[in-house]
């Protein structure tokens, strides 16, 4: 079977996450950070599919077999990020890894891989966004392959992730915190997801009036603010203790 495009770059973008990961983690601790940023890919990939399966269980629990098909199609992005949290929990647990420059050290796989996820939407015709006859939109297809000028929803997500992660990049001199870039990185790409939920015309279950997808990253930014909050509330105990 031959590999799609998604796939492909999907492929790419972990490489250039790994290689990331790899130039930014401490010297003694290269392979530790690599070997982690890989178990958070398995992990990631898992809560991917698991999330899709369950968001849509009324076909999955009439075809089990499917549920790990992952080359069939169908991944969720807020599931994805639970996987990867998950994992990386577990690394912190089984491995004694520092939970704050661990999440900082991997968050260049974040984005590589939703840079990369996009651009596949964009080629393989998922994800796309509502007709439209403005100036900005772009001949777009669905995934009957029906071509159409579209809000260009993909590119949008793409080029907005790329700021997101430059930005947090040119600032890592201002965020020394361990945990502290990565939970702002959580909550500007949750805040990037929802924002674009509302111009996708791809089928998607709702609730509330919302696509699923839109509930599950608003999740993942509650998880940043929790995190923003855990290292504000860290820094102001350490300065306490070292008034007194």
């Amino acid at each position: 079977m031959p590999m799609s495009t998604f796939s492909l770059l999907i492929s790419m973008g972990a490489l250039a996450g790994l290689a990331m990961v790899a130039m930014r983690a401490p010297k003694k601790l290269t392979t530790r950070y690599v070997d982690a940023g890989l178990v958070s890919l398995v992990c990631a990939l898992t809560g991917s599919r698991l999330v899709f399966a369950l968001i849509n269980w009324e076909y999955f629990h009439l075809h089990p077999g499917e549920i790990f098909q992952v080359w069939l199609g169908g991944l969720s992005a807020s599931g994805a990020l639970y996987g990867a949290l998950t994992g990386i929990l577990i690394l912190k647990a089984m491995r004694g890894f520092f939970l704050g420059p661990l999440v900082d050290g991997l968050m260049p796989l974040l984005g590589s891989l939703s840079i990369a996820a996009w651009l596949g939407c964009w080629s393989e015709g998922s994800a796309y966004g509502y007709p439209s006859t403005a100036w900005y939109a772009l001949p777009a297809s669905d995934e009957w392959g029906a071509i159409t000028p579209r809000v260009p929803v993909q590119l949008l997500g793409a080029l907005l992730t790329l700021g997101l992660f430059i930005g947090l990049e040119q600032a890592r001199g201002w965020l020394r915190r361990p945990g502290l870039a990565a939970s702002l990185g959580l909550i500007g790409w949750a805040l990037i997801l929802f924002g674009l939920s509302f111009l996708r015309a791809d089928p998607a279950q709702t609730w509330q009036g919302m696509r699923l997808e839109a509930w599950g990253v608003l999740g993942v930014a509650g998880i940043g603010l929790a995190g923003v909050a855990a290292v504000l509330l860290r820094s102001r105990l350490n300065s306490r203790r070292e008034m007194i």
